[in-house]
């Protein structure tokens, strides 16, 4: 019975960690799509972290700090809902 435990226990952690992999991959390629939406706007120049992501009701939202060449840091979010990408200020008004 031992055996068996140990195989079951072992194959649900494995597969605990397949999806957990799959979550941070799409967070991943989500980062990369807005730091360059972030670089197009203000610049190739332009220093970009991710500082947190979070999924809500299907949207994905990456919050950023950005630092454009010779300008002072700015924190942004980046939401990502279907095939759309909107950047967004702190205060949540949208960049155009």
């Amino acid at each position: 019975m031992g055996k068996v435990t140990s195989a079951v226990i072992g194959g649900l952690l494995s597969l605990g960690m397949s999806f957990e992999a799959q979550a941070s991959t799409a967070v991943n390629e989500a980062y990369a799509q807005c730091k360059t939406e972030v670089q197009a706007k203000f610049g190739e120049d332009t220093r970009v972290k991710m500082k947190g992501s979070k999924k809500y009701k299907g949207a994905l939202t990456i919050k950023l700090s950005v630092v454009p060449e010779g300008a002072d840091r700015q924190r942004l979010q980046c939401k990502l809902s279907d095939d759309s990408l909107v950047l967004l200020d702190k205060a949540g008004t949208p960049i155009s």
